[in-house]
């Protein structure tokens, strides 16, 4: 009982001010892109709003492979997803810039649409068709020409249940068109901060685990299905071992 009272007081009173927070610096953001669309202040805002956000419940973090990153290349980073804390906790874990894929709903919301294409957060439209498909590959080598490698969650949205679901194709899909290597990472913690159906947002510890990348050269789109199969291979049985050890 003490633990849930803890997390509301905290929830109600800080998920607010965070929210203030967050408007403030898309509002900062949108001012620093309409000067320079580039300005490496950009990620210094994003990277201080994800220290800010993981300090709410709060979130401690340890990062393993590390040393499969190569800042000098860009990749399509392809991580699980079990929580709305998944994205700040891997802008502060992965060692080189990432933006991610965000649905077009979110760009309604005054000030954060327009900061989150000054940032380069990449417009997903989820008709599945082909116009849409070519939109975000458009977007991310536009994203790629900032300097910024593209974070897609493999399983397109967050799991309910804290499983690892089947993984869709799109990653793979925007690798060989952009001939990019797919970076695999795990995260497991991030679904007992803020479980499904909860208000309340409670601390925890989180491990992410980055794996070897895998190079797309020279892959064409018949090898979309095969990559995606290993991919999930790769990742399902390191995550299943990483929640199991946080028991």
């Amino acid at each position: 009982m003490t633990r849930m009272l803890t997390a509301a007081a905290r929830t109600f009173t800080l998920v607010p001010l965070f929210f203030l927070y967050t408007m403030w610096r898309a509002l900062q953001v949108m001012m620093i892109g309409k000067r320079k669309p580039d300005s490496p202040k950009i990620e210094q805002v994003i990277q201080r709003w994800s220290q800010l956000f993981l300090g709410i419940p709060p979130i401690m973090f340890s990062v393993e492979g590390t040393e499969h990153v190569d800042p000098a290349q860009h990749y399509v980073v392809v991580s699980n997803h079990v929580s709305n804390f998944d994205i700040p906790v891997l802008f502060r874990a992965i060692p080189t810039p990432i933006r991610f894929l965000a649905k077009k709903e979110l760009y309604k919301i005054p000030f954060l649409g327009p900061a989150m294409d000054a940032a380069g957060i990449v417009k997903v439209d989820r008709s599945g068709s082909r116009s849409a498909r070519e939109a975000i590959s458009a977007a991310a080598r536009e994203t790629y020409r900032r300097g910024y490698s593209l974070l897609v969650f493999a399983e397109g949205t967050r799991s309910r249940t804290g499983d690892m679901a089947d993984f869709r194709k799109g990653a793979a899909r925007i690798a060989i068109d952009n001939g990019a290597a797919l970076l695999p990472v795990v995260i497991s913690g991030t679904y007992d901060v803020n479980p499904p159906g909860s208000m309340f947002i409670y601390p925890g510890t989180v491990r992410v685990r980055i794996l070897d990348p895998i190079p797309t050269t020279n892959r064409t789109f018949t090898d979309i299905t095969p990559l995606t199969t290993t991919l999930h291979d790769r990742m399902y049985p390191v995550y299943e071992e990483m929640r199991n050890d946080q028991g």
